[in-house]
């Protein structure tokens, strides 16, 4: 399948003021558990989830399908993506004139200290490290929540 054959997975929000949270991830069951973190946390979100490292560059240039896409609030990308890295994703984040007011965290299962400081030098305003266990994934929504101090609860 190629990247293009992919559609994007866009989760409609509800009412008032949802938080927009752009997701760059190619494991969508750690997509399914953000998603169930997030409502744990009674956070009004519209959660859009981009599969590929192409999408998400196509989306960063408002190219194609994403030309009048709206800028989300909070963008969180998987630091090891197939293709292109978190880092080209990022670099390209930080060339988005348009998106210079973003919070951007990173979220992986490497805990390498190295990935830690790339990412500081690229504005990451948070490092998230993907847990194993439900529980913990679970603790994730309170840390996007947490980035996203103009929501309130649903």
């Amino acid at each position: 399948m190629r990247e293009s054959d992919v559609e994007p997975t866009l989760k409609p929000a509800t009412t008032g003021s949802a938080a927009r949270i752009l997701v760059i991830e190619d494991n969508r069951s750690d997509v399914f558990l953000l998603d169930l973190a997030l409502k744990k946390q009674d956070l009004r979100f519209e959660l859009v989830h981009l599969a590929t490292g192409g999408q998400a560059l196509a989306f960063i240039r408002r190219q194609g399908a994403y030309t009048d896409a709206a800028v989300p609030d909070l963008i969180l990308v998987d630091l090891h993506l197939s293709r292109y890295t978190g880092e080209d994703i990022l670099r390209e984040i930080r060339s988005a004139n348009y998106l210079a007011g973003v919070p951007v965290c990173v979220w992986s299962s490497s805990q390498s200290r190295r990935d830690e400081a790339l990412l500081k030098d690229l504005g990451v305003c948070q490092f998230i490290t993907k847990p194993s266990g439900l529980d913990q994934f679970m603790e994730i929504g309170k840390a996007i929540k947490d980035l996203l101090p103009a929501h309130g609860a649903a």
